[in-house]
């Protein structure tokens, strides 16, 4: 089962953390709406498109987004996942800030073997220098699935197990983060560049050991 545990947090990618709200914090003021478009190794190839809008919180800046992300390409894995998250700026030194994130994930796969489904969260802090023009920040978080439904497939039955046991599972596992993001403009375009390592709460290593994001988005 242990196996089989690490197998579905693998392939539900409790890695993909893709782009939250937060970009870069300089820029954003209260009623700001942002579209973005991104790409990641996460620890599959994945893309994302969402939507995120500034607003002001215990007198500080808050973002909120919504983002739905699918696995590129035609692979046997049909893997998506939807994530509705914000983020605090909860200090602020000039030009050195620190943002707290925290996100609720439904997340599922589906292959040869079995289905899933999962609910989980993600929490992290940011912390870095934001300029009105560009942003170097450091990131820290951890993504847990809490909860999983698995059901296996008639042909996994047929062949290999028919007393597979099909239902909810508690505790799938999660995976930390450690890594860099940095942020540029070009015209109306803000660009951003996410990269790090990344393990399970065991400690071992995902099919890419770390994860790089590329992104594009647009405020208005």
């Amino acid at each position: 089962m242990k196996r089989l545990s690490l197998m579905v947090v693998m392939l539900l990618g409790v890695g993909h953390r893709e782009l939250p709200a937060q970009w870069n914090l300089a820029r954003s003021e209260s009623g700001d709406t942002r579209l973005h478009v991104s790409m990641a190794l996460d620890p599959a190839v994945i893309t994302s498109v969402g939507v995120g809008r500034t607003t002001s919180l215990f007198g500080s800046t808050a973002q909120f987004g919504l983002e739905v992300g699918v696995v590129a390409g035609d692979a046997d894995l049909r893997d998506y996942r939807v994530r509705l998250g914000g983020e605090l700026q909860v200090m602020q030194r000039g030009a050195f800030r620190v943002a707290a994130s925290a996100a609720f994930m439904t997340r599922g796969t589906s292959n040869t073997v079995f289905r899933a489904i999962n609910f989980g969260s993600d929490f992290g802090v940011t912390a870095g220098v934001y300029h009105h023009g560009w942003s170097v920040a450091g990131e820290v978080g951890f993504d847990k699935a809490i909860i999983t439904h698995l059901k296996h497939t008639q042909a996994y039955r047929d062949q290999y197990y028919e007393d597979a046991k099909d239902g909810w599972y508690l505790n799938n596992g999660g995976t930390a983060r450690l890594g860099v993001r940095m942020g540029s403009h070009i015209g109306s375009a803000e660009l951003l560049l996410r990269a790090g390592i990344m393990r399970t709460q065991g400690g071992e290593t995902l099919t890419a050991p770390g994860y790089l994001t590329l992104g594009v988005g647009f405020g208005w």
